[in-house]
């Protein structure tokens, strides 16, 4: 394929997506930030997606299909592609790869070749049970069923969701160790060393699962940010609070007690002892 065939393809397809995701009620400022949910991208990868023609894989257009509840069809793919020699492929088809000799099946996207009607030896074939499509190994296929050459599959394996979370620290060595640490331990983290760069984020529709935020930011704390977060498309999301200066008095714990009763956060005091424990605390926080 022609890159410029290519990047129109990707384009249309970021199209139908769109408007699949239009149908479904999904406002527009908050569809990249949903998609990256789908797809367990980042904001930024989502976002390139949906707007600047970056590639599709089948795998995941049938992942926004499944989760939305439609056809492949909905989401910009024709019935017929081409393969590697500009012939056609087949007929794509969505359905179930049959392993282990019926004890596992996955998810599958498929291209259905001509019908078999010799014994002749191919890897895999496709037939229809009951309007659903099945690949099996050519030798676990019925006797009594309608058999097809598969020229092409794929098998959709479904991913765990994993946490996202916004860290906000303008100690750009405590926030890049914290990320890395949240990295390690199963979250997907993002940092920001300064409460103006995640507010344009915020802004613009982004969602985190949760957020873990210094208080002071600079020369402001970050309750303009707290108020964000809790008027944002994501109002119950876990904030942990931290603070290395009560002590010093540069942190009103007045003000502290105030917020963390208004808002709903949790504080945690620096140097944050990054163990376990606080894995577990945040895993359950976070719901994951």
């Amino acid at each position: 394929m022609h890159p410029s065939e290519q990047s129109a393809s990707s384009q249309s397809i970021a199209a139908a997506v769109k408007d699949l995701m239009h149908r479904k009620q999904v406002p527009e400022r908050q569809q990249s930030k949903k998609l990256g949910e789908i797809l367990n991208l980042s904001y930024s990868q989502a976002h390139r997606k949906l707007n600047t023609g970056a590639d599709w894989t089948i795998a995941q257009l049938q992942v926004v299909a499944e989760y939305f509840g439609e056809s492949l069809a909905s989401v910009g793919l024709g019935e017929v592609t081409a393969g590697s020699d500009g012939q056609p492929a087949g007929m794509m088809e969505q359905g179930l790869f049959v392993a282990a000799a019926g004890q596992h099946e996955y998810p599958c996207v498929m291209w259905v070749g001509e019908q078999l009607h010799t014994a002749r030896r191919v890897d895999f074939v496709a037939y229809q049970d009951k309007e659903k499509w099945r690949v099996v190994e050519t030798l676990q296929c019925p006797d009594n069923v309608v058999r097809y050459k598969v020229n092409k599959l794929e098998i959709v394996l479904k991913q765990p969701h994993v946490p996202t979370v916004a860290v906000v620290d303008d100690e750009q060595g405590f926030a890049d160790n914290m990320r890395d640490f949240l990295n390690e331990s199963g979250f997907k983290a993002t940092v920001f060393y300064n409460a103006t760069s995640i507010e344009r984020v915020l802004h613009e529709g982004a969602t985190f699962d949760g957020y873990i935020l210094d208080w002071i930011l600079g020369q402001r704390t970050a309750e303009g940010l707290i108020k964000q977060i809790r008027y944002s498309a994501s109002p119950a999301a876990p904030i942990f609070l931290l603070t290395g200066e009560v002590a010093s008095g540069l942190a009103d714990e007045e003000e502290l007690a105030r917020v963390i009763t208004q808002l709903d956060v949790q504080i945690r005091e620096k140097p944050v002892r990054l163990n376990q424990t606080f894995t577990a605390e945040l895993h359950k926080a976070f719901g994951a």
